[in-house]
């Protein structure tokens, strides 16, 4: 009987190590899509400055090409 109980605790001792290191490479996996999810989210950011930066050159060239149509 103690055979089996040993038997026992040794796959109950491999089972707790095997989901340690599942959950070890579960922080290291969302730390990495956190990280990746930032680098994103300033992607983004710097794409909507850029697209507002060419929103107003193009506004204003259209008013002056508009304003040339109508001279001519």
């Amino acid at each position: 009987m103690s055979y089996s109980y040993e038997k026992r605790i040794k796959q109950l001792e491999e089972n707790l190590e095997m989901e340690k290191q599942v959950k070890a490479s579960e922080v290291e996996f969302n730390a990495d899509l956190k990280k990746e999810i930032e680098k994103r989210d300033l992607h983004i950011e710097t794409l909507v400055k850029i697209n507002e930066q060419y929103s107003d050159k193009i506004a204003r060239l259209r008013l002056i090409l508009k304003k040339w149509v109508n001279e001519i």
